[in-house]
């Protein structure tokens, strides 16, 4: 038992699924039920391609029974020619029926018990009084080897098949046979049972293995999938998956938001880290949650600043109106946030419009970024901006003026443009409201 033990955890320290030693099943039944699942699948087309090699063989050996055989020669090739291939090529129809989908190893143990039988009562009919061939030796290896059971099964059939061979030759041949030949015929198929045994076994070990490292790297193939999918827009993250090294992009016409928490930096000075914490993640979960309701893509946190961008990337069908509506709602959506000392929290937005570029910054940390006048510009917008208050560029305005109310504020000095003109976002237009 202290062995079992012993050998069990060796077996997890590469970070494999156990296996019990003598059985080679898996300790954790879910993983045994998939890997079972996946061979049952999988060898159903090997079961037919080895009765179609059966029946190729079987053929093979009919002038061999003629010219070793004369006497009796052609009654044994016209068993083994017409009825043992006659009931390969039934079972091989009986694989095509649904109801042997899944229970195809039973089509296999009557195909190895059959021809064992025949090949037994062959070398008694024929005076082959020794239980043993070539033939039968054969046998043993192709079901360890070739015949797709599954590993017990395997070893069952080969015993099986051996006590019926050697039971009819050696009653059939009695008094005939030779004791000393019949001895040395006996532990000859036990050895290759032994030798077919190991090396199944250590087949099936690898087999098994193989199979938990291909589910596992599959997993965490699928983890990366997710990992990129979550910091990277869907469809650049499907580019780098299909092999491009350098995402970038030029687009026309990008609508930027950048949403800021008004006194965050004095706030987290007077916090605890856990307060601290908590407050922006909660803050921008609320944000992640609308973001994806309106479909617009996030592009990435700065601190306590959350940007925001519709027409990025390169297909994005979302546009200005969306990152308004996204606007609103945010300011909405933190009215029952409060700050650690129950002062409300506030944030402020900043919207621009125009012309980027973007691509994949990065090569161990991917980063999907936007670069360009437009970007500076919203981010200006939300810096020089008023709490709970979203402030826009006339791009902006110019995109939604039909949807959406504005209210003038005058000209703004924005840093690296000079005063420039602005408009605070107030909400959508009476009609627009009425039709949504």
């Amino acid at each position: 038992m202290k062995f079992l033990q012993h050998k069990r955890l060796e077996e997890l320290d590469d970070g494999l699924p156990a296996l019990k030693h003598w059985s080679l099943r898996f300790l954790d039944e879910d993983w045994d039920d998939r890997y079972r699942a996946a061979l049952r699948e999988g060898n159903l087309s090997g079961l037919r391609a080895a009765m179609w090699i059966a029946v190729a063989l079987n053929s093979i050996f009919v002038p061999q029974d003629i010219f070793f055989y004369p006497e009796n020669g052609e009654a044994i090739a016209l068993i083994r020619g017409l009825g043992m291939n006659g009931l390969i090529l039934l079972l091989l129809g009986l694989s095509y029926v649904k109801y042997w989908y899944t229970r195809w190893p039973g089509l296999l143990m009557i195909l190895a018990v059959s021809y064992t039988t025949f090949q037994a009562f062959a070398n008694v009919y024929g005076n082959h009084h020794q239980p043993v061939d070539q033939g039968f030796i054969l046998m043993i290896f192709i079901i360890y080897a070739l015949l797709p059971f599954f590993y017990i099964q395997a070893v069952n059939a080969a015993l099986i098949c051996s006590a019926i061979f050697l039971t009819i030759t050696i009653w059939g041949g009695w008094p005939h046979g030779d004791p000393a030949q019949v001895a040395y015929a006996t532990l000859l198929i036990i050895a290759s049972n032994i030798v077919g045994f190991v090396a199944l076994r250590r087949m099936e070990f690898l087999r098994r293995r193989g199979y938990a490292t291909g589910e596992i790297v599959e997993r965490e193939r699928e983890r990366v999938r997710d990992l990129l999918d979550r910091i990277l827009p869907a469809s650049v993250a499907k580019r780098l998956r299909d092999g491009e090294t350098r995402v970038v992009e030029e687009l026309a016409d990008v609508t930027v938001m950048f949403a800021d928490v008004e006194g965050f930096t004095t706030m987290a000075s007077q916090c605890a880290p856990e307060e601290t914490l908590d407050i922006l993640s909660g803050t921008f979960e609320r944000f992640d949650r609308l973001v994806a309701q309106h479909g617009v893509e996030k592009i990435k946190t700065i601190g306590d600043a959350y940007m925001v961008a519709a027409g990025a990337p390169k297909g994005s069908g979302c546009d200005a109106k969306e990152i308004a509506a996204l606007a609103l709602d945010m300011m909405t959506s933190i009215e029952d946030l409060r700050r650690p000392d129950g002062t409300p929290l506030h944030i402020r937005i900043g919207i621009a419009r125009g012309p980027i570029i973007a691509g994949v910054v990065g090569e161990s940390r991917f980063l999907y970024d936007l670069w360009g006048d437009a970007v500076n510009t919203a981010s200006r917008m939300e810096t020089t901006g008023e709490a709970n208050r979203i402030q826009v560029t006339a791009e902006v305005v110019e995109a939604l003026q039909a949807l959406y109310d504005f209210e003038p504020r005058g000209e703004v000095e924005v840093k690296g443009k000079g005063r420039m003109p602005t408009w605070w976002l107030t909400g959508p237009k009476m009609q627009a409201a009425a039709a949504e």
